[in-house]
């Protein structure tokens, strides 16, 4: 059953990267925005992102900074998963982190 709830949990988490990823190339394309991926998502969809990861004391700078981290990570990375999956599965991992803490 957690197993289930994972599944869908990160299905959420990727199509909201997908959405806010195609409105930000769109962006970037007709606007020259000065703004990063990280920023651009923290601005556009951050409730979207609080319900996803079922965080809703998740604020703009702490999406910012893990956003970024997952970023970073996903240029390092020597696989070839889709981008989307990638950063559904690292902000995935952030979420489990979150209610690790969040218990203890």
């Amino acid at each position: 059953m957690s197993s289930l709830i994972k599944t869908e949990s990160k299905q959420v988490i990727r199509r909201v990267l997908e959405e806010t990823g195609f409105a930000y190339t769109l962006n970037c394309e007709h606007t020259h925005s000065n703004a990063d991926f990280a920023e651009f998502a923290s601005c556009q969809a951050l409730d979207s992102f609080k319900m996803a990861l079922k965080d809703p004391n998740l604020s703009y700078d702490d999406l910012c900074r893990i956003l970024r981290k997952a970023t970073r990570r996903e240029a390092r990375r020597s696989c070839k998963t889709p981008w989307s999956v990638f950063m559904a599965n690292y902000l995935e991992k952030y979420a489990n982190t979150n209610d690790a803490i969040a218990v203890n």
